[in-house]
């Protein structure tokens, strides 16, 4: 195996072939692929010990990720490893050629039976392009990583650096398998190993139409899901003004929260999206002329800059302002209504803010028995259909169910998934050298290929870099765990081990266009002929 375009190329096609869809078992069959061709590599079969699996805890697919390692002779610690994500989305957009979607080679020809749009017409078109899932995010990616471990094994005494490589599941769903490697790393460094980089290899796309930079990540963009479980004060509708409508209380909160600039985030002079909500309803069963007495919204917002504890303190005061926002509406509504109607009508609400950990605690003073028991055996008696977030907030539900105040009240916290933002500070010497390394890389780039790079500050689509370390301090990442409703339980990550890292991250990849879609496709000739090179390159830069 070598990091020639034919070897790179017919390993992509033996890596789609196999729907490692996530999550799910084609994840687990890919990763036994990837461990087996690894396998059969002379290195390998001298050095057992340097391949192994990294089980996912309690999954229920057996899923689990692939790490190698090529050791430099003589011995270092200093390591750069290699990473990417096995796992892919569904396919059901390709809708009459699903199946063929794992086929790129076959799916190329046969696409243009579906209705293209006018820029993939022309990109097919053009014969630079091979379609398919997963072809650009990310198994190219993975490839070469694959290609160029494969060439450093064959000559370990010209390395300068131990070089490992890490495949993981699940990064297209809650990220578990990265998740399950933080505390591998761990444990590595413990052992002695210094992490020199992380380099990822996800699918680059242009970032405007025409765009033809390609683009180098020093940094991946956070994600982190504040929720508001917002509970009212049930009434017949024929008597409006003697409840709280719980769904008005949400309906404020996504008035103060979506889209507000003011969370925006921005590093470098580049402003990212503010937040934005990504479910809201209540939370009534079956249908009722009942005012509707919870309802919960939660958003997603992306951070560059931003930890969890301060998160939660400006998610309480939008709940705050939220709160005060729709008792004002209440308030404006009933004199108005007292007008009509000839008759006083008094709005008795206050605004009530808690934070999960403080209901928690609440509910603890007069609840018989031990609570942690009882919520762990209550997540295990939901249904097996629930997610991760459905959990999360029915957990939520029950304590509040328990909780001897009944007035209307807003709960915040967090839900799953977090992802914390690696951002290049230009403060410490391994961010200053991975800085130093891409700009020669971009000047080879331009040199020996004529291809203008530039660098991005973040990769923006999330990625597992996130899991390489925490850019703060202990008591601004504990919050995330004693606000997420059923931590340890439902959804986890091991925090201490996190807090040990802090592995510089780089991201140099193929190009593609439209991941996730239909049209997901790869330009071959730049991402087979020259990323192979420029990887290289870097690697050694950074040794």
């Amino acid at each position: 195996m070598d990091t020639s375009r034919e070897n790179i190329y017919n390993l992509l096609l033996d890596l789609v072939k196999i729907p490692s869809v996530s999550p799910g078992e084609g994840e687990t069959r890919l990763a036994e692929f990837i461990h087996d061709t690894l396998g059969n590599l002379p290195y390998f079969q001298e050095h057992p010990n340097n391949l192994c699996y990294i089980p996912v805890p309690d999954d229920p697919f057996g899923r689990k990720n692939v790490f190698a390692m090529v050791e430099a002779e003589p011995k270092t610690n200093r390591t750069i490893i290699l990473t990417g994500h096995i796992d892919v989305v569904d396919t059901k957009e390709a809708r009459s050629l699903e199946e063929v979607m794992f086929d790129p080679e076959e799916y190329t020809k046969r696409i243009k039976e579906l209705d293209l749009p006018e820029e993939a017409a022309k990109d097919l078109e053009s014969g630079d392009y091979l379609f398919g899932r997963g072809v650009m995010d990310m198994k190219a990616g993975i490839a070469i990583q694959m290609a160029l471990l494969a060439e450093y094994s064959q000559k370990p005494e010209e390395l300068p650096v131990n070089i490992g490589f890490l495949a993981v599941v699940d990064e297209e769903n809650n990220s578990a398998g990265m998740r399950a490697a933080i505390t591998h790393l761990a444990k590595l460094e413990d052992q002695g190993l210094e992490f020199v980089a992380c380099i990822n290899s996800e699918g680059v796309i242009p970032k405007y139409p025409g765009d033809t930079n390609r683009y180098i990540d020093i940094g991946t963009i956070g994600k982190i899901m504040p929720f508001f479980y917002c509970v009212g004060r049930e009434s017949h509708v024929g008597q409006y003004y003697a409840g709280l409508n719980a769904n008005l209380l949400t309906s404020a909160v996504s008035m103060v929260l979506e889209g507000n600039p003011e969370w925006a985030e921005v590093w470098k002079g580049e402003v990212y999206p503010p937040p934005a909500s990504l479910k809201q309803k209540d939370l009534r069963e079956i249908y009722s002329v009942t005012l509707p007495a919870r309802a919960m919204v939660y958003f997603n917002h992306l951070t560059v800059t931003s930890t969890p504890a301060e998160i939660l303190e400006k998610s309480m005061e939008v709940a705050t302002q939220a709160f005060e926002k729709a008792i004002q509406h209440l308030e404006q509504s009933a004199e108005e209504f007292s007008q009509k109607a000839n008759a006083p009508v008094p709005v008795p609400w206050k605004s009530k803010i808690m934070k999960w950990q403080d209901l928690f605690a609440e509910v603890s003073k007069t609840f018989h028995g031990d609570l942690d028991t009882y919520v762990e055996e209550y997540i295990d008696n939901l249904p097996d259909g629930f997610d991760e977030r459905e959990k999360s907030l029915a957990v939520v539900g029950e304590l509040i169910r328990l909780y001897p105040d009944k007035n209307p009240m807003i709960v915040v916290g967090f839900l799953p998934p977090y992802y914390p933002h690696k951002t290049n500070k230009r403060e410490t010497d391994s961010e200053k050298k991975i800085l130093a390394a891409v700009e020669e890389i971009i000047k080879e780039a331009k040199d020996e290929f004529s291809e203008t790079m530039a660098i991005s500050e973040h990769f923006a689509s999330i990625s597992d870099l996130s899991y390489l370390g925490f850019q703060g301090e202990k008591e601004e990442l504990t919050p995330l765990a004693s606000n997420t409703p059923g931590w340890g339980i439902i959804y986890d990550i091991p925090l201490d081990d996190l807090l040990k890292l802090d592995i510089p991250a780089v991201n140099l990849g193929p190009m593609g266009k439209d991941a996730h879609k239909f049209v997901e496709r790869l330009e071959l000739d730049y991402s087979l002929d020259v990323v192979p090179k420029l990887l290289k390159s870097l690697i050694q830069k950074l040794a």
